[in-house]
């Protein structure tokens, strides 16, 4: 799993490996942008989220109903026009 840091006053985003190159980057930007002190907006060091699976998008159940009553009454039209 990942880690990111957050700079809540400069808006940065950085994502690492490990918790421990997170912190090593939070102390790095302190002390380059905010002159060794933590900003005081605040700052982060967390996990990152979990990736949301792609895929297709979910069928709601009236489209899934209604595409089964379009497909019955296809089966039905083709079974009278066959007689």
């Amino acid at each position: 799993m990942g880690y990111r840091y957050e700079c809540q006053a400069c808006g940065g985003v950085t994502k690492t490996e490990t918790e421990a190159e997170a912190e090593a980057v939070r102390d790095l930007h302190r002390a380059v942008e905010h002159g060794g002190l933590a900003p005081m907006a605040g700052d982060l060091v967390r996990p990152s989220r979990i990736p949301i699976p792609q895929g297709p998008a979910p069928v709601s159940t009236g489209r899934a109903l209604l595409l089964l009553g379009l497909l019955v009454a296809a089966l039905l039209i083709a079974r009278l026009l066959s007689h």
